[in-house]
């Protein structure tokens, strides 16, 4: 069966990358496991000897058939992102379509019901973005790092995949915090992107209208992506005000 370019797929078939996501999932029978992009099972196979119960979210219709025959597998066929999480402690382990990766990561954190781990196989560049520190923060590492602390736990060379994709890959684990770091993301997600829409300016150009806020915490020559994660809580909480 050959992969759909259109739907992202490349089939992890190295073992000792396999065991990494494995190793970083910690998993226990207690656990409950959601997969998204299953494809040939490769990963589900180790996941249903580890975990109490797996659900697999796959949308390709080729697959389904195949995915069927996996004893003990609860199999949703679907868009991961049409997927409402479910109402008890669960991880995500998966190998993930790359054009969903941050859409993906959102739809789960952001969820009423989050996940508690998540261990996903991601192109390099975009696991290193999550995984920035100040001085090199971005939109996508701030809208993970206030649900979960990212890792990347290894590399991984294109030629694990059949097919090789044109980019190298990383897995990474987020441990999900039991609330987020702030309470109305959503209000603060929005002021972090209108700082974010000219990175290169200092913030007291991109966000004029805070700029006394700005001045008292002696942020207003700084650039976005130059706050740590406590800086932009500091100064949101005093715009909450």
């Amino acid at each position: 069966m050959k992969a759909k370019k259109s739907l992202g797929q490349n089939f992890l078939k190295d073992r000792s990358v396999l065991a990494k996501i494995i190793e970083a999932a910690e998993l226990s029978r207690d656990d409950y496991v959601i997969e998204v992009g299953p494809g040939k099972g490769v990963l589900t196979h180790e996941l249903i000897k580890r975990a109490g119960q797996v659900t697999a979210i796959e949308l390709d219709d080729r697959l389904i058939p195949g995915l069927r025959e996996i004893k003990g597998l609860d199999l949703v066929h679907g868009n991961a992102l049409d997927y409402r999480a479910p109402n008890k402690a669960y991880k995500v382990v998966a190998n993930i379509p790359y054009y969903i990766t941050s859409p993906l990561i959102s739809h789960f954190l952001q969820s009423e019901h989050r996940p508690s781990k998540m261990v996903l196989l991601v192109q390099k560049e975009v696991a290193e973005k999550i995984c920035a520190e100040p001085g090199k923060l971005n939109v996508l590492a701030i809208h993970v790092q206030v649900f979960g602390k990212p890792r990347i736990v290894c590399n991984v060379k294109a030629s694990a995949f059949d097919p090789a994709p044109k980019v190298d890959s990383a897995v990474i684990e987020i441990d999900v915090y039991d609330k987020p770091l702030v309470e109305d993301y959503k209000k603060f997600f929005g002021i972090m992107h209108r700082a974010f829409s000219n990175k290169r300016k200092m913030l007291s150009n991109s966000l004029k209208d805070m700029k006394d806020k700005l001045v008292e915490l002696e942020f207003q020559n700084m650039r976005p992506e130059n706050l740590s994660i406590e800086d932009w809580k500091k100064l949101f909480s005093l715009l909450s005000y």
